[in-house]
């Protein structure tokens, strides 16, 4: 009985330790935030305030300091189209309005992985050389995954609007 009860234990300890890594993170203006082995920032800039507002310009980026990520695809496709299942950073914008088209969240997408497949055609004229291979003179690109390599960073702005005199809280997860 002992073994079981340390053995669930061990197992609902790691069940929670992979709940709490996909929770969303608070960060703090011009600091940086580890999350799974990718850094994670952001700078807010005052543009205006107007009627009872502030306009932000919110800059976030994310670093990868850990190994080279990738996720490959259970279909491979000839296009790379953004989805909320392929993106790699969420972001919130706990108090912003939303008001005027400003964002109140955001999605940061990692570059496609793609692969060359050789194809032989049959409307297409042979290859000049009779030894060569028929299968190597036409490709076709797919895309099977996303990859974000170690040391790659992705940025992107945001404008959002809070109310007048408050400072833009953010949240960041990271997939």
């Amino acid at each position: 009985m002992k073994k079981f009860t340390r053995s669930l234990f061990l197992i609902l300890l790691f069940a929670g330790l992979q709940l709490e890594a996909q929770q969303f993170v608070i960060l703090k203006a011009g600091k940086t935030t580890q999350i799974n082995g990718i850094s994670t920032s952001y700078i807010a800039a005052l543009r205006k305030t107007k009627k009872g507002e502030d306009y932000y310009r919110i800059t976030v980026s994310v670093t990868n300091t850990g190994n080279d990520f990738q996720q490959l695809f259970q279909v491979a496709s000839t296009t790379y189209t953004k989805t909320d299942q392929n993106a790699l950073a969420y972001f919130q914008f706990v108090n912003a309005t939303g008001r005027g088209l400003s964002a109140t969240t955001g999605k940061l997408y990692a570059g496609p992985l793609t692969i060359d497949v050789p194809y032989k055609c049959k409307k297409c004229p042979p290859p000049t050389d009779s030894h060569a291979d028929k299968y190597n003179h036409y490709f076709a690109t797919y895309v099977i995954g996303i990859q974000f390599l170690h040391g790659a960073t992705i940025t992107h702005a945001y404008d959002i609007r809070v109310h007048k005199g408050a400072t833009p809280i953010v949240r960041a997860m990271i997939k």
